[in-house]
């Protein structure tokens, strides 16, 4: 759901990407001479050996047209060749999302595939109307039935993307499309609803907070599918289409003032955000007016527990992304309970220090945000390669003997091999949050313990929604990161000490550790509260403290109060009662090392990532005029406040289990 802000030339082979990860990797680090090289070689080489085969419009089963551009290896044999399948709501061009596809789509060409490029329904030249994952399963189960019957096709597809153009392959793989053989999801997060311990609509809440960070995709038109756009005469030829689209690829003029888009972030009601910038119509008016449990969200057909997958994936995440949770839910089920032996033996996930989609970024010194990871390269461009040569092609290149998790350790900057999800040798451990009744701030007396407190204690602070705490950097969107909140705001791994020094922020840490602790996987967190408003929300924030006191975000989440018991219907507090706060798992995998220190933070804000609560207990999306709330959290042995940490011991030396990174 990213886009750039740029607007893209209009020559088909060189429109630049309406992607997310296009001119530089928006929040990444810049891009190396030697990756820009790549790239432009990678774009060089489709240019001059691909034959395009443009506005070639598929029918579905209700008859509405869907556009697609195939590309086949040029001058070679049109015959028994497999497909690599791409549908997207991004503008679309031969080698799409720049630096992120160009290596695929060039190696898929070398490699004697044919390419298909597929706008969704009611996405630019594709007739019908769009409207956020819906018709899925059914347009991708027509189009794949489209590719298998045409005669130069082997009868396997395999299917790739990243953001949005991933999403919508949960969906597409739980209907058992024959020919369906593999596909490729890269930061799919929003394309799931509810799996695992996650209820998430998308990613559009966390914890029942609206999850504003992907708010400026929305606006810019990008998968949010603005519905008013041009219909053309059914009578025009397919000659008439290819000119027209040689002189206009329908991508509207969106401004963006970094005034208006930064005023916008604290529109109250936030209904009215679109409002205020004069945003066309999208799936956001729909979804922003809706509860968690509004029956309208079945409509939409995210993945889910209840989908079963027929097809094995090799699922590529990051550290830094907005789904990192529900993604590698959503890969422990399916090779749980995938419908097919070979989906629940054979799919893989490998999980980068990166942000979303920003893998081909990874450098020999990789830097998120501040946070320098060291070399957190791999040669993905060949692993997924490999992957389709054996499904589509029956190649035997060892693609199901690779590891079936690599997950990328920061702090030791090691890729790491696991064959489970969550890493079997993972065990809970307990860090109980304490302190003599003055956590507020990181100079204050909070504490993380692995001893249960012997008395009780608590700690106040008061919420006030108009003067929130700051989002600093945090996985999300890198359209978050492009807004004109980019500077001050991007994404990644940052130092909070100053964040820390509000006294609406408690800060619970460990002493200096005489030795490293390594956690990979979920990181539970409950937390006991009172207020003196029926609803209010809680915020956790994981931290690696260095010993010159840098307090670097790993991971964080939200949890609106009224939700805790479940997302059927609300319970509101009653003032002055205690109550369990149980949050969705963070998740995370980090080496802390000797003489750091391992941190919480807890609040009841985190803006502009999520929203605010207004603390008035009602609808919040049509409300402006908030309420101070006075929070405390409660520990000792009555209310035992804690996170639970996934340990993994740590190996002599620090390197056992390690796997080569770039090129292995």
């Amino acid at each position: 759901m990213c886009r750039h802000w740029e607007r893209p030339r209009t020559r088909l082979l060189r429109i630049a990407a309406a992607g997310c990860v296009v001119a530089g990797l928006s929040a990444a680090p810049a891009r190396t001479w030697a990756q820009v090289s790549a790239v432009d070689s990678a774009q060089a080489y489709i240019d001059s050996h691909a034959d395009v085969e443009d506005m070639v419009m598929v029918p579905m089963r209700d008859g509405v047209r869907l556009y697609h551009l195939i590309l086949f290896p040029k001058g070679k044999p049109r015959q028994a060749l497999p497909t690599v399948m791409i549908r997207i709501p991004y503008l679309i061009d031969a080698h799409h999302f720049g630096s992120l596809f160009a290596p695929f789509v060039a190696s898929f060409l070398a490699h004697d595939y044919a390419v298909v490029w597929e706008y969704e329904r009611g996405r630019f030249f594709s007739e019908g109307t769009y409207t956020f994952l819906v018709r899925t399963g059914e347009d991708g189960f027509d189009t794949i039935k489209w590719i298998t019957s045409q005669p130069w096709s082997n009868g396997k597809v395999g299917a790739i993307g990243c953001s949005s153009s991933a999403e919508e392959q949960h969906k597409l793989n739980a209907f058992h499309i024959p020919g369906l053989a593999a596909v490729v999801p890269m930061g799919s997060g929003a394309g799931i609803g509810h799996v695992g311990p996650y209820n998430e609509m998308g990613n559009f809440y966390r914890g029942g907070a609206v999850h504003l960070a992907g708010w400026v995709g929305w606006y810019d038109n990008v998968s949010a599918g603005n519905p008013a756009r041009p219909i053309f005469p059914s009578s025009y030829s397919r000659e008439d289409m290819i000119r027209i689209h040689h002189q206009w690829n329908l991508d509207p003029e969106i401004e963006v003032n970094p005034t208006k888009v930064d005023s916008a972030l604290s529109t109250l009601p936030i209904n009215r955000i679109m409002d205020v910038l004069g945003a066309p119509p999208s799936d956001f008016d729909r979804f922003v007016n809706r509860l968690p449990n509004d029956p309208r969200w079945k409509e939409t057909e995210f993945g889910s527990d209840d989908d079963h997958n027929s097809a094995p994936m090799l699922m590529i995440n990051s550290w830094y992304d907005i789904s990192i949770g529900p993604n590698v839910a959503m890969f422990e089920h399916q090779v749980r309970a995938a419908a097919t032996e070979t989906a629940r033996n054979d799919s893989r996930m490998i999980i980068a220090p990166t942000l979303h989609c920003s893998q081909l970024g990874a450098t020999e010194h990789t830097v998120v945000g501040e946070r320098d990871l060291g070399d957190g390269r791999l040669d993905y461009v060949r692993l997924v390669q490999d992957w389709f040569d054996h499904f589509l092609k029956g190649a035997d290149n060892g693609a199901t003997t690779q590891p079936r998790v690599r997950a990328y350790l920061m702090g030791a900057n090691q890729w790491r091999s696991y064959d489970s999800w969550p890493p079997r040798d993972a065990h809970g451990v307990t860090y109980y949050l304490d302190s003599d009744g003055d956590a507020n701030t990181r100079l204050g007396d909070g504490r993380l313990t692995t001893a249960r407190p012997g008395k009780a204690g608590a700690d106040h602070f008061t919420y006030d929604p108009m003067t929130p705490v700051p989002t600093h950097g945090g996985g999300t969107w890198c359209c978050y990161s492009r807004s004109a909140l980019s500077a001050r705001e991007p994404a990644g791994a940052y130092d909070q000490s100053g964040i820390e020094m509000r006294s609406d922020v408690l800060v619970y840490t460990t002493p200096p550790l005489t030795q490293a602790v390594e956690i990979t996987g979920p990181v539970a967190v409950t937390l006991y509260l009172s207020s003196d408003r029926k609803d209010t929300d809680l915020t956790v924030k994981l931290l690696d403290v260095y010993p010159d006191g840098r307090a670097y975000n790993l991971d964080e989440s939200i949890q609106r109060v009224r939700w805790r018991d479940g997302y059927d219907q609300p319970v509101f507090m009653e003032p002055g009662r205690v109550y369990r706060v149980a949050f969705s798992p963070l998740t995370t995998s980090n080496a802390f090392a000797a003489g750091h220190r391992i941190r919480i933070e807890v609040s009841s804000s985190n803006f502009p990532h999520f929203e605010r609560n207004l603390n008035t207990g009602g609808n919040n999306y049509d409300e402006k005029d908030p309420l101070v709330a006075h929070n405390v959290i409660h520990h000792g042995p009555r209310y035992p406040s804690a996170i639970v940490l996934p340990v993994i011991s740590a190996p002599a030396g620090g390197a056992a289990g390690a796997t080569r990174a770039h090129g292995e």
